[in-house]
């Protein structure tokens, strides 16, 4: 079985990444609706309005989204069999900053509407965040050493 290909591993991840970006799209799309059948359904006993989830929610939905659309980009240039290049090195610093992004957002949360679940997404965005950083300045350098090498040959 190959790991990287069209029709190997990678392959299939690309494909589940594609699922996962249309179901999220649709997700955010119908946030209002369901947010508001939620809040009509359910006693709401966590003190959050409507308005603050519905704009929290969208926002971290929608980078959360460029999150997965960055993955997929990146997935789609390494079943081209080229994972050194500066495209992947940019997508790899995008995850990260959204990462940042939304780790910030939990943590402004936290002000107004504390929870364990927001405390425990908020640090793992950050350390995801920081670990794509990371990443993205090795992937960086290893683009130059293909690049110097690719010049001597």
């Amino acid at each position: 079985m190959q790991i990287v290909s069209e029709k190997g591993v990678s392959g299939a991840v690309k494909y589940l990444l594609d699922i996962v970006l249309a179901v999220g799209a649709a997700s955010v799309a119908g946030l209002p609706f369901a947010l508001k059948r939620g809040f009509e359904n359910t006693i709401w006993t966590s003190g959050e309005n409507y308005w603050f989830l519905l704009v929290f929610l969208f926002g971290t939905g929608l980078l959360g989204l460029g999150m997965v659309f960055e993955l997929r980009q990146i997935f789609l240039r390494i079943n081209e069999h080229n994972p050194f290049q500066r495209p992947n090195v940019i997508s790899l610093k995008r995850i990260a900053v959204l990462a940042l992004l939304i780790s910030a957002a939990y943590i402004i949360k936290i002000f107004f509407y504390i929870s364990f679940l927001t405390i425990i997404v908020a640090v793992a965005f950050l350390v995801f965040g920081l670990a794509g950083l990371v990443f993205s300045e090795l992937f960086r350098q290893a683009v130059d050493v293909k690049e110097e090498y690719d010049l001597t040959i």
